[in-house]
């Protein structure tokens, strides 16, 4: 369904055209004046402007302008009653689409705005697979020179060089992302799209046409066709990041293109061919999900043709400080700040810390740091203060079994929500406890006053 505002202080004109173009499908928003388009322009995201130029409070001519600047790649159609040449092409100039003369027929009217709306949607696509294609050709660097990564980057030059389907296992923030880019650049395939789907981020009705597309008219909300994200990918490759969330009712059928290597359109009939390499990856255990009945184990076998396990940077402390530089120039570039480097005492720091969220909170304390310490060397003052005396708050002193495992309950807790963020959501997912649980717990154990930098007190 798209969302198209008439701009039109003509009540007539504007009935007639809701009327038609609600019938097919589309929502209608209605403004009288140069004033209510903009108010409206400020607070929705339309995909279709249609003005008259003749307005009572100026001229759509200007509005032209003012919505290009509110919402840039907006398409408008101008009407205007006069048929003068000059504000049609001062329309065009100012970025409308099209223009159209009244009187007008109804139905041209509904056309037209169907077409623009297919162009508008083509475009759209083309500046995704453009953004995809400069994306995968950006260098790649996988930092670290201990055994488990020198390992991994061997797996990648080998596997880069096929069309294998490759399954990509580890915790969150390892840089599953990262290697999937590298796997796509070191292809032959670099010059074409890296297409990465969110899994956890479409909602499950959608999945399927998010996936493999959909013809018009074949749901409610079908107004146009569209292609999935394998049509998009071509001849590249797909990342489905967190395949573990892919809904179990869609698995036979991506099972099904990944054995037959094609597939049909929602409401579609004819085959459609599959030419890109599948990269999965995944923070969960897919064999205990297969054991648990929450994953097809045929699914499970077919993505798992060629596995690169991604390790935990706490199992990789040599390669924190590479890896901590490395960060920190990107960073530094991304944030607009000159970085001179990291003290030795805050590398000690760094070094030292657990890492339960691995890179990517690596990435984002050494983000933090740089902006406090306002470019320049990042000291240890400069980092949060469980890096930089990662046993506060943990009592040390239980020699009891039982003091032994709640301090270590306590422990994995406090690690788990500095990870999220403190997102007890997030951190109730990452340790397979239910939101009251974990709420239970922290209650329990006092690990509210942790987050602000408190000492709880000891165990019970």
């Amino acid at each position: 369904m798209s969302k198209i505002l008439v701009v039109d202080d003509e009540p007539k004109s504007v009935r007639l055209l809701r009327l038609r173009l609600e019938e097919m499908g589309h929502l209608l928003l209605e403004a009288g004046s140069v004033a209510e388009a903009s108010k409206v322009l400020a607070h929705e995201l339309v995909d279709l402007m249609i003005t008259d130029v003749r307005l009572p409070d100026g001229s759509g001519i200007e509005l032209v302008g003012r919505a290009r600047e509110q919402q840039s790649s907006l398409p408008i159609i101008v009407i205007t009653a006069y048929g003068d040449i000059r504000d049609a092409v001062e329309a065009m100039r100012r970025g409308a689409a099209e223009y159209v003369t009244k009187p007008f027929e109804l139905e041209a009217m509904a056309l037209l705005a169907e077409r623009v709306l297919e162009s508008a949607s083509i475009r759209a696509e083309h500046s995704y697979l453009v953004s995809e294609m400069l994306e995968g050709e950006r260098e790649v660097t996988l930092t670290g020179q201990s055994p488990a990564m020198d390992r991994v980057r061997q797996l990648v030059q080998k596997v880069a060089a096929t069309r294998s389907t490759v399954l990509l296992l580890g915790e969150s923030g390892t840089g599953k992302g990262l290697v999937a880019q590298a796997i796509h650049t070191s292809s032959t395939s670099r010059a074409r799209p890296l297409v990465k789907v969110n899994c956890p981020g479409i909602p499950a009705q959608l999945f399927e046409s998010e996936l493999f597309g959909h013809m018009k008219g074949s749901f409610t909300s079908a107004h146009e066709s569209r292609k999935g994200k394998f049509e998009l990918a071509g001849k590249g490759n797909i990342m489905l990041d967190e395949i573990s969330e892919i809904p179990l009712e869609l698995q036979p059928k991506l099972l099904q293109v990944l054995e037959d290597r094609c597939f049909t359109r929602i409401g579609g009939s004819a085959e459609v061919k599959v030419e890109a390499r599948v990269i999965a990856a995944t923070n969960r255990d897919l064999k205990a999900m297969v054991d648990g009945g929450q994953f097809r184990k045929d699914l499970y076998y077919r993505l798992n043709v060629f596995l690169i396990e991604l390790p935990p940077l706490r199992e990789r402390k040599q390669d924190i400080p590479e890896t901590a530089m490395h960060l920190l120039t990107h960073v530094a570039a991304s944030c607009g700040l000159w970085a001179e480097g990291i003290s030795d005492e805050a590398m000690g720091s760094l070094t030292a810390y657990h890492w339960p969220g691995n890179v990517r909170e690596l990435r984002n304390i050494l983000e933090r740091a740089l902006v406090l310490a306002g470019g320049g060397m990042v000291d240890n003052e400069h980092l949060p203060i469980e890096i930089q005396e990662p046993e506060i708050g943990i009592s040390t002193g239980a020699d009891t079994f039982r003091g032994q495992v709640e301090q270590f309950k306590r422990r994995v807790l406090v690690e788990a929500l500095m990870a999220s963020g403190w997102s007890k959501k997030d951190a109730a997912l990452g340790l397979g406890l239910s939101q009251r649980a974990l709420s239970h717990y922290v209650a329990k154990y006092d690990l509210d006053h942790y987050r602000s930098g408190s000492t709880p007190p000891k165990p019970s």
